[in-house]
Order: C-alpha cells, then structure tokens, then sequence
C-alpha cells in the first residue's frame, strides 16, 4: 500500500469519526446522562486524533510526494524500492472504528 493509499484511509477514518461523534451529539442532546457526556468526549479525541494525523500529513506533503516519486522511480529503472526515505513509510494504525 502507498503513502497516498494510506492518506486516502486516514481521510475515510476521519470522516468516520466525525460521523460518530455527530452521532454521540445527537444522543448527549436527547439524553444528557454523565454517560452519554462520556461517549461524545471519547468520539471528539478520537475525531482531535485523526485530525492532527492528516494536519501532519498535510504539513509534509511535499516530502511525501518526493518519497513516493523516488520509490516510483527506483522501482521502475531499478527493479526495487528506494532504500532511503525523508521520512519512514507511513503506518496505518489500528483503531477502532
């Protein structure tokens, strides 16, 4: 999977999250219950978290756009992945969604 493969599945859990916490919105509003509150705090970190995850992406996109141009490259001409990096390969984390 690609950097940009990965982006794509930050934004779709990001999106995710944000659903959900409309969600945990909607229910504290018709139901104000200690935890109700408990669950709209927890939807809102984890919507803070995939958000600061795609604000760094956003902050070096252009060191993962030279990444995935020289991976391209070195596999093309070289038949192999480009051994140095900027930074390392992106890592998709296991949430729960």
């Amino acid at each position: 999977m690609t950097d940009w493969d990965l982006i794509n599945e930050y934004i779709q859990r990001a999106m995710h999250a944000l659903d959900k916490a409309h969600e945990a919105k909607n229910e504290l509003r018709e139901n104000a219950t200690p935890e109700a509150f408990d669950q709209f705090r927890v939807q809102m970190q984890e919507l803070t978290d995939h958000l600061t995850q795609l604000q760094t992406i956003l902050n070096h996109s252009d060191t993962y756009v030279l990444n995935e141009l020289s991976d391209w490259l070195s596999t093309t001409f070289g038949g192999h992945h480009a051994e140095y990096r900027n930074i390392p390969h992106m890592e998709l984390e296991k949430t729960k969604h």
